[in-house]
């Protein structure tokens, strides 16, 4: 992981239109949407020969559609199409300005059929106004996550989700896919060493077994989500380095081949989509993206996300252009003091390109099942350190609410922040109370809000005292009545002692 210390305020200031307008889409990409405007009106008033003035007009129209000022964005948007009519945002400007209408629109109060001429009663404009619409509907959910299930037969793992169900969980979360090293289900037969559990053409298939668990799951008053990859689902394809993205490597000074899928490549999106649709093919009732949709600080470098880069801002990203004063600790890892405006331009990209494949594949499963539900892992500096995550995943909270996922999933693992960042066990738990806090206040319906809650020190392999994990509930759930999930479930955790803190009567939780 790397650090970020932000650059000195003695730092030289972009002095031509060029860095300018990298700096002024930096802030825009950092929400702070009032100072790009500053800066891309600077660029306007300061270069007015520069083919960027164009380009910068048409950001500040951005900026108040991102501020939810839709008529000066219809405004702002009107004068880039008067001045550049043949302008290469045109198609964007008119976008702009249906999408701010529409908008505006739905801001009016519904005017009931009659009512401009006083033929609705007062009763009847109360019905029109409200008409019926099909409720999406987001349970509260506890959840156990499994990594393994213990039972040598599909009747002892029955035995074990209905000691689920007692221990007060309503949704087994079910990893559906296999690793080489993982430890393979007792109750399947295995004839691959990795993966996926569902019928497919796209992956070598483990065992067929996720219908035979969905169908018990049900049968016992559970939910079932798949727990699914999409970057590192490269089963049977490491040979294939093409796939692959491209990393910096700090010590080198050279581009390396990186574990996870590059995403920019077609037919790796066909192969993750042709995956999805299978899996979404089965009788689940959701699928749970895991950890993996990220990109690091220090990639992608590969040929195709360089062109896609290129083709939308005009110049090829390189690790010269955005890391500063890289160097080597003590522990021999590589840090940086800083990043360039053009490393955030960079990291936000990817970010929405993150994101934009997530809805590809969420469109792909519900081509099988439309009533599919989606959730999300999400790291917790998404809601603690925004700049961080942008910065070390290329992940944030809000480029992701965009795509609308029912659930967000908050890695809040108290005892790997103890042993990462060497801090007390309190501290971290009152860390992981904040993430809740702030998750709660970004999405509103706090069961959208998952918290996944570690029960098993995955460095000592100690189970973690109950006592530990109700001191964690209890921060947490003073926030709301947040969906949990427990990960990950082992038999040895004693989930029944603690079920009393979320079984509520609140009727819309689902027992």
């Amino acid at each position: 992981m790397v650090s970020w210390i932000p650059q000195s305020q003695g730092q030289e200031k972009p002095v031509n239109a060029g860095d300018r307008y990298d700096a002024a889409i930096a802030l825009f990409y950092r929400e702070k949407y009032e100072e790009a405007i500053a800066a891309f009106s600077k660029i306007i008033e300061s270069f007015p020969k520069s083919n960027l003035v164009s380009y910068s007009q048409y950001m500040i129209g951005q900026c108040y559609l991102k501020m939810e000022k839709y008529e000066e964005a219809i405004r702002q948007y009107e004068l880039y199409l008067k001045t550049y009519p043949e302008g290469d945002r045109a198609s964007g400007a008119k976008t702009g300005i249906e999408t701010s209408k529409e908008k505006l629109k739905a801001l009016q109060p519904p005017v009931p059929k009659g009512a401009e001429t006083g033929a609705v009663p007062v009763e009847e404009k109360r019905i029109e106004e409200k008409p019926f619409i099909e409720a999406v509907e987001v349970k509260r959910r506890v959840c156990a996550q499994v990594f393994y299930l213990d039972g040598k037969t599909l009747d002892q793992l029955e035995k074990r989700i209905n000691q689920l169900k007692e221990a007060g969980v309503n949704t087994l979360i079910f990893r559906v896919f296999q690793n080489m090293g993982d430890r393979v289900y007792k109750f399947a037969t295995p004839r691959h060493d990795e993966g996926v559990y569902f019928k497919t053409d796209h992956a070598p298939v483990v065992d067929d077994i996720l219908g035979k668990v969905a169908e018990i799951a049900h049968r016992n008053g559970l939910d079932i989500f798949a727990w699914m990859t999409t970057r590192y689902a490269s089963y049977g394809l490491d040979g294939h380095p093409e796939l692959h993205c491209k990393s910096y490597n700090f010590e080198t000074k050279k581009l390396e081949v990186a574990r996870g899928f590059n995403l920019f490549r077609a037919d790796v999106l066909k192969r993750l989509e042709g995956l999805f649709r299978d899996l979404g093919r089965y009788p689940i009732d959701g699928i749970l993206i895991q950890d993996d949709l990220i990109f690091k600080h220090n990639e992608d470098f590969s040929t195709e996300a360089n062109k896609a880069f290129f083709k939308e801002f005009g110049y090829s990203p390189h690790p010269d252009l955005f890391y500063i004063d890289p160097y080597k600790s003590e522990s021999g890892k590589y840090y940086v003091k800083a990043y360039s405006d053009k490393f955030w331009v960079w990291a936000n990209w990817k970010n929405r390109w993150l994101m934009n494949v997530a809805k590809q594949l969420m469109t792909a499963a519900k081509e099988s099942n439309p009533r599919l539900k989606f959730g999300i892992n999400l790291y917790y500096e998404t809601v603690l350190n925004h700049s961080n995550s942008v910065a070390w995943f290329s992940q944030t909270l809000s480029e992701a609410q965009k795509k609308g996922f029912d659930y967000y999933a908050f890695m809040a693992y108290h005892r790997q922040t103890v042993n990462e960042l060497n801090m007390e066990a309190m501290k971290a738990i009152d860390l992981m109370a904040e993430v809740a806090q702030k998750a709660v206040k970004s999405i509103e319906n706090p069961f959208q809000v998952m918290m996944k809650v570690q029960v098993l020190d995955w460095k000592s392999y100690e189970v973690i005292p109950p006592k530990e994990v109700e001191t964690l509930l209890d921060r947490i759930l003073s926030h709301g009545e947040v969906s949990l999930a427990f990960v990950p479930y082992i038999d040895q955790f004693p989930l029944h002692q603690l079920k009393r803190k979320w079984l509520t009567n609140d009727p819309s939780f689902v027992k």
